[in-house]
C-alpha cells in the first residue's frame, strides 16, 4: 500500500505540475492574443485613416473636373470670338486695299476732283483710325477675359487643389509621423509592425527587442538573385524570406549609431552568431558601401573581408575580383573576392559562412541579419 500511496502521490504531482504549465501556457497565449488585438486595432485605424485621405480625394476630383470643363467651354468660345476678329480684321484690309487702289486712279483725274479726292482720304484716314481704336479694344476685351474669366477661374481652382492636397499630404504625413523610426521604439510582443525609417513610404518590418530585421532566409521560397533596384527597395516578406532594401537599411544605418546580429544555423542545426558593434550601410550614389567593425561571437569575423565594399547584384558588379560574383552566386552581396561570407547566394548552394578559426566553410541553411541601435552612440 505503500508503494500505491507513494505512486499515486507522484501522479498526482505530475498532474499538477502539468496543470501549472497549461495554465501558464494559457495565460501567454492570452497576453500574446491581447497583443495581436491591439495589433490590429492599429491597423485598423491607419486603414481607415488612409480610406479617409481616399474619400475626400473622391470628393474633391468631380469637382475639379467640373471647372476644368468650364475652362474648356471658355477657351472654346474665347477661340471662336477671336477666329471673327481675325476675319474682320482681313476683311477690313481687303477694304482698304479696295479703297487705296480707287484713290490711286482718282489721283489722276483733273484738279476739278481733288476737292473729292481729299474727302476720299479723310475717310480713308478715318477708317483706319476707327478700325485700330476697334481692334485695340476688341484686343483689351480679350485680354481681360482671358485674365478675369479664365485665369480667375483656374487659378481659383488651382488654389483650391493645391489647398486640399495640402491638406491630404499633412494629414498622411501625420500619420506617418506617429509610426515608429525603427524597432527601438516599438513597444510590444515580437512580431510585424509598421516602421517610418526614411522619407519615403513607411514599411513592414520584423521587430523583437528593439532589433530590426533586414535579411531572412530558411527555405529558399524567396529568390535572391534580384537585380539593383530590387535589392534598393527590398523584396520578399516580413513574415518570411525577406531582403529590407539597401535605402531602408541606409535609412536605418546613417545616423552611424548602429550594430548588426548575425544569426545562422548550419546544415547539422549547429547555431553560429557574429555581432558587429559598429554597422552602417552608405547611400545610393556610394553604391550601398559596408562599414563594419568591432566583431564578436563564435562564428568567425568573415564579414570582415568585404568591409568597406559596394554592394553587387546581377546587372551591377561593383566587386574587385576577376569574375562576376553577383552572376557566379545568383545573390545580391558585398562581395569581394566572392566568398567569405555570402548570405544572399542561391539556396542550398551559396549561403557560406568561412570559418577562419576551423579554416572550414559552414554550410548555411539559415540566416537572419538584424539592426538595432547603440546603447551609447
Amino acid at each position: 500500500k505503500s508503494v500505491e500511496y507513494e505512486s499515486l502521490s507522484e501522479k498526482i504531482i505530475n498532474i499538477t505540475e502539468t496543470q501549472i504549465s497549461n495554465s501558464n501556457s494559457i495565460t501567454n497565449l492570452t497576453q500574446q492574443l491581447a497583443n495581436f488585438d491591439k495589433l490590429h486595432l492599429s491597423m485598423l485605424e491607419l486603414l481607415e485613416n488612409v480610406e479617409t485621405i481616399e474619400n475626400k480625394v473622391d470628393k474633391t476630383l468631380p469637382e475639379f473636373r467640373k471647372e476644368i470643363s468650364k475652362l474648356e467651354v471658355q477657351l472654346s468660345e474665347t477661340s471662336s470670338a477671336v477666329s471673327l476678329v481675325r476675319e474682320d480684321q482681313k476683311n477690313s484690309i481687303d477694304s482698304m486695299k479696295a479703297i487705296g487702289f480707287s484713290v490711286s486712279n482718282m489721283q489722276d483725274k483733273t484738279t476739278e476732283d481733288h476737292e473729292q479726292l481729299k474727302k476720299v482720304q479723310e475717310v480713308v484716314t478715318n477708317l483706319v483710325k476707327s478700325h485700330a481704336v476697334q481692334t485695340s479694344k476688341l484686343h483689351d476685351h480679350i485680354l481681360k477675359e482671358e485674365s478675369s474669366s479664365i485665369n480667375v477661374n483656374a487659378t481659383k481652382a488651382t488654389i483650391h487643389l493645391v489647398q486640399e492636397l495640402r491638406s491630404f499630404e499633412s494629414e498622411y504625413k501625420n500619420i506617418v509621423n506617429k509610426l515608429p523610426r525603427d524597432c527601438g521604439s516599438v513597444d510590444g510582443p515580437p512580431g510585424i509592425y509598421l516602421i517610418s525609417p526614411g522619407e519615403v513610404e513607411p514599411i513592414l518590418a520584423h521587430c523583437e527587442d528593439g532589433w530590426t530585421t533586414i535579411q531572412k532566409r530558411y527555405d529558399g521560397t524567396v529568390n535572391f538573385n534580384r537585380n539593383w533596384n530590387e535589392y534598393s527597395t527590398g523584396f520578399g516578406s516580413a513574415t518570411g524570406e525577406h531582403w529590407l532594401g539597401n535605402r531602408n537599411i541606409h535609412d536605418l544605418t546613417k545616423m552611424n549609431c548602429s550594430q548588426l546580429q548575425i544569426n545562422m544555423k548550419d546544415i547539422y542545426n549547429q547555431h553560429w552568431q557574429a555581432n558587429y558593434q559598429n554597422f552602417r550601410v552608405a547611400d545610393f550614389s556610394a553604391g550601398f558601401k559596408l562599414f563594419i567593425d568591432h566583431y564578436s561571437g563564435n562564428a568567425s569575423d568573415a564579414f570582415n573581408y568585404q568591409n568597406l565594399m559596394e554592394f553587387s547584384t546581377i546587372d551591377n558588379d561593383r566587386d574587385i575580383s576577376n569574375t562576376h560574383c553577383a552572376s557566379n552566386y545568383e545573390g545580391g552581396w558585398w562581395f569581394s573576392h566572392c566568398q567569405h561570407a555570402n548570405l544572399n547566394g542561391r539556396y542550398n548552394l551559396g549561403l557560406t559562412w568561412f570559418d577562419s578559426s576551423r579554416n572550414e566553410w559552414i554550410a548555411v541553411e539559415a540566416s537572419e541579419m538584424r539592426i538595432k541601435k547603440q546603447d551609447v552612440c
